[in-house]
Parts: structure tokens; sequence; C-alpha cells
């Protein structure tokens, strides 16, 4: 049976975000992440269970239409080779990048064949958690045990550490304008962290007014705000929430969907404000339409 249980509560929504009930698409593993592109939307699986750190060959990537079909379950990888636990994806260069506990996999996204694979610097236990393109064909990463945000090229395979100082570091969204990217932590022990912005060449600096939680996914919509997913609890399982922030990260407000989520992870905003996200506990992810 599939642990998410919807409830249509018919709950008063914010400006932006549609009254009508979200939709539930069940039989995933495990998701964490969904990735936006055109008319697809990629669904990073863990696995039969939830363990971010079991290098157990089960994780897998899922390929859905705009409308929601399942296209292809295991869509990547498509040539015999392993994902472990998988989670946060970009796209660059024509091809799927996915960080994948201590390493970065690219595949390409015409064959699903794996054309990169990048580990990551040396230096202790690692939980690559999400990446984001820069625009130049490089990548951002973040890693949560580290509390650490790298820039990784994979022309060179050469990675760049740009800060250890966000705790639990997690989602994270690039903006090519300013050349600086935001990065939501989860907190060192997993208990609460913050939202921090990190200028290119410059320290990390929490964002004063800012949420607080167990941060998860991090996403601008296209009027420019921001909304960040948080778990609330880890245990018990709790239904998460998502903080909706002015454009800065600060103010944050909740949005409730009309259903409880349990474990709002890497979720994905389309073009016309649409929201994919990925229930990690329940198997499923939720599309929650505009208004």
């Amino acid at each position: 049976m599939n642990r998410f249980l919807p409830l249509a509560l018919g709950l008063t929504l914010l400006p932006g975000f549609a009254a009508a009930a979200p939709r539930v698409i069940p039989g995933f593993a495990t998701p964490e992440s969904v990735l936006i592109d055109g008319d697809r939307r990629y669904v990073s699986n863990i696995g039969a269970t939830l363990d971010p750190l079991a290098k157990d060959g089960d994780g897998f990537i899922s390929s859905l239409g705009a409308d929601g079909t399942l296209i292809d379950r295991h869509a990547f990888p498509a040539d015999g080779t392993t994902l472990d636990a998988p989670k946060g994806m970009a796209i660059t260069g024509g091809r799927l990048y996915v960080a994948d506990i201590d390493r970065v996999i690219g595949f390409d996204i015409a064959t699903g064949i794996r054309g990169f694979e990048a580990s990551l610097p040396a230096g202790g236990p690692s939980l690559a958690n999400d990446l984001a393109a820069t625009g130049d064909g490089a990548l951002l990463l973040s890693d949560t045990l580290r509390g650490a945000v790298y820039r990784l090229d994979p022309a060179t395979r050469g990675w760049t550490l740009l800060t250890d100082a966000i705790p639990g570091a997690n989602g994270i969204v690039y903006d090519a304008a300013t050349r600086a990217a935001l990065v939501a932590g989860l907190g060192a022990d997993f208990s609460g962290g913050d939202l921090y912005t990190l200028p290119e060449g410059g320290p990390a600096r929490r964002v004063e007014g800012g949420p607080h939680g167990i941060l998860d996914g991090l996403a601008r919509l296209p009027d420019g705000r921001l909304l960040v997913s948080d778990w609330i609890a880890l245990s018990p399982p709790t239904p998460g929430r998502l903080l909706l922030l002015r454009p800065d990260g600060t103010d944050p407000t909740p949005l409730d969907l009309g259903i409880p989520i349990l474990g709002p992870a890497d979720f994905g905003a389309a073009a016309d404000g649409t929201l994919w996200i990925p229930a990690t506990l329940g198997d499923a992810v939720v599309v929650a339409p505009p208004s």
C-alpha cells in the first residue's frame, strides 16, 4: 500500500496557487528530486528504502510528460550501469547530471547512456545532495555532511570548494544575473538549518529574516519569489510544509496545499507556476497546479 494518504481538506491557499486539489502520482521508490526540462519531468528515486547513503545499486531516474504521464520508470541508467541513492539533478550540455552520495554521474539525455562520472574530493564522508547549473557549463553541488558547496567543471572534472560553512547544505539555486547562489540548510545535526546566500568570490552569509527548519528543496518561482520545503521533523514522520519567501529569501509564509506531504524534498516549479513535489516518504509525486 502506498504510504501517502492524501486528504482533501479544502483549506484556503495563498494567492498564486490553485484551490483545486493537487494531483498525486504514485508508484515511485523514495523519490527525492524532480527536475523540469521543457515538456519532461525527471524524478530521482533513492530506491526501496530511505537510506541516502546506501551503496546498494537500486536507485534510478524516471521520466514523465508534462501531463504527468509516466514515460519510462527507469529512464536512467539505460546502459546496464547502476545508481545508488540519486538525489538532486541538473541539465547542461545535453547531459542529465545527478548527485549520488559521493559522486556526480552524467547521462546523455538522448540515449540514457552514462558519459560522465566524477568523485567528490577526498576529505571524509560526504552526502552529495543537490545540483544547479551555472549557465556557463559548470555545476554547483551541495554536500550535506560537509556543509559545503563545490563548483564542478565537467570538462576537466575539477572541483573548487566555494564554502564549507553552511550546516547541512541542501537545496541550491543559482542566479546568473547576480552570479550568486542561495543554499538551504537542514542543520549540522539534521535538526534545523537556515537559508544562506553565497555570492561569487564571497563568504556564505545567513539570510536574516529567512526560514528555519529541516530545509530541503529550493526553487525560484516565475514571479521572482522563492519557495523552500521544510520536513519539520524526521522522527516520527511528520507532514512537511512549503514556505513562500520574498525574492531576497525573507518573510517565510507557509503554503497550505490542502493535503499532507510526507517528506517534501527537492521540488520543481514549471514555467506556469505548477509545482512538482516529491513526497519522499509517500513514494509519490504531488502536482499542485497554479491558479
